[in-house]
């Protein structure tokens, strides 16, 4: 009789402990797969090597990842989202499908008391707003950054090829012009602007109209795509303003008229569609005179270029009145897909790898003494080590949703790269709609349909791949209209004052 109580206690505790995700068999190794934007660097076994061995020894677990690249990401993210794939984490954002993935019932709602258990250190430094701003339906569906980026877009030039043919000097990208004729009259072996299908494309649209009117971002931000509602971030009352009405109507055709002369001098490829290499590559390759990107993923590129004696000079890509929109928390986060089977055990994963210093260097930075090292309270580089042999840049790896916050300094910046820096904070503003989350519900057909219609219309038309600017945008807008814009415009309107009244 005694016994036979003893085994059934030892089953009802060996019963207890394999369903409880923080205990493991130590001999059971729980693998779990993610998903990250972009290419996996050449580095990244050396580091997934020895980021599974900590976690083998800390949670008896391995990770796998896999990637989406750039110029897949508005086709495989949701196709990955739909699959049958046994899929444990994915980089999400609010500008990577996020509201119409959780429409779609893609991810898994996560609540705060989940976070406190199974995320207690990311817990521990994470601000009130953040977990607003990851809400859809006041429900949360990711796990947001701890530490907002501080960063601006830009646009690197070649100072030395500027000077080298008296081109002035130049403040805003609205500017650009001399440099770019400049460039292609003396350099034939370069493209003056060499840009990707998925990145870079509308770029120069974007960066022009955001000096020429008023500077504004998507209200809605439902897809990666477009839906002819915005607000600008300079005017802090919030109005919602359409692409078919002024102000802003006027600025997105001006633009769009001076992107088409680019692109009919030969300043901007013609082969921008089929092109799956971003401008920042061709840059760095010395194929391409302007390189788009942001404050923080230019570090390698200027490293690089200081390497092979050339100077590049930073452009912030602003407003008018010389500001950007902060970065909300939402911008760089992770969810767990709705059919994971291991979402506590992920959540404990990724708890290191977005808080604990030790974790979030190594798959930010790569690995200590080989990637690089931290001497004088400074990142560097090893000795010996060049940029172009480091097969691990930082920010290249996508774990964009580390507490970036916790990182020194690079030694490695630029005295230009650090004035970039030191300015930003005073040209940031904060954005009125930040928690905001339209909900989609009502014109998901309609936004469907914009979508389609700003694909076929309005990126040529941002592009310069179109004979006559104003009859492309007159037929894109009558499309529009007919499939259901204005029902778009004011379900937008309607929740933004909404919003407004509940967060005065």
């Amino acid at each position: 009789m005694i016994a036979a109580v003893v085994i059934l206690i030892c089953l009802i505790v060996f019963r207890l402990s394999d369903s409880n995700p923080k205990t493991h068999n130590n001999h059971d190794v729980t693998t779990i797969t993610g998903y990250l934007i972009g290419s996996p660097p050449a580095g990244l076994n050396a580091v997934l090597k020895e980021l599974n061995e900590r976690l083998k020894r800390d949670l008896h677990v391995n990770v796998r990842l896999k990637y989406i690249a750039w110029n897949e990401l508005s086709t495989k993210y949701p196709m990955v989202l739909s699959s049958d794939e046994n899929l444990d984490f994915i980089f999400a954002s609010n500008w990577t499908y996020y509201n119409r993935e959780v429409a779609q019932g893609s991810f898994l709602e996560i609540s705060k008391q989940m976070i406190q258990e199974y995320m207690p250190l990311h817990y521990a430094v994470q601000k009130e707003i953040a977990w607003k701003e990851a809400e859809v339906g006041g429900k949360m569906f990711m796990i947001p950054s701890s530490s907002p980026d501080i960063k601006v877009p830009v646009t690197l030039i070649r100072g030395d090829l500027r000077k080298k043919y008296d081109v002035p000097a130049i403040d805003t990208f609205s500017e650009l012009e001399p440099y770019l004729t400049a460039i292609k009259q003396n350099e034939p072996t370069m493209i003056p602007i060499r840009v990707d299908k998925q990145y870079d494309l509308t770029k120069i649209h974007s960066n022009l109209q955001w000096e020429l009117g008023p500077a504004v971002a998507d209200a809605i931000t439902t897809t990666n795509g477009f839906s002819g509602v915005f607000t600008s971030w300079d005017d802090p009352q919030g109005t919602i303003l359409s692409v078919f009405e002024e102000p802003l109507q006027s600025s997105y055709l001006k633009a769009a008229q001076i992107v088409k002369t680019w692109y009919d001098k030969g300043y901007i490829n013609h082969d921008a569609i089929g092109n799956k290499e971003r401008s920042k590559d061709a840059f760095e390759a010395g194929r391409s005179a302007v390189a788009f990107g942001n404050t923080n993923d230019i570090q390698t590129t200027l490293i690089k270029a200081e390497k092979n004696g050339w100077e590049v000079e930073i452009i912030p890509n602003l407003s008018s009145k010389g500001t950007y929109l902060m970065d909300p928390y939402a911008n760089n986060g992770v969810a767990i897909p709705a059919n994971s089977r291991h979402a506590e055990l992920t959540m404990q994963v990724l708890d290191l790898i977005m808080e604990d210093p030790d974790y979030s260097r190594l798959v930010y930075f790569g690995i200590e003494g080989k990637n690089y090292e931290i001497r004088d309270g400074l990142v560097r580089l090893p000795d010996g080590v060049t940029p172009k042999a480091n097969d691990y840049p930082p920010d290249a790896s996508g774990f964009w949703f580390t507490n970036k916050s916790k990182f020194p300094p690079n030694a490695e910046w630029s005295q230009e790269y650090k004035a970039h820096k030191a300015n930003l904070q005073d040209k940031l503003v904060t954005n009125r709609y930040a928690a905001f989350n339209f909900n989609a519900t009502t014109v998901r057909g309609e936004l469907e349909q914009m979508n389609r219609i700003a694909i076929q219309w309005l990126t040529p038309i941002q592009s310069g791949m179109v004979d006559d600017v104003e009859q492309s945008f007159h037929a894109f807008k009558t499309e529009a209209l007919e499939a259901g814009y204005n029902e778009i415009l004011l379900e937008a309107k309607r929740q933004a004052e909404e919003y407004k009244m509940q967060n005065e």
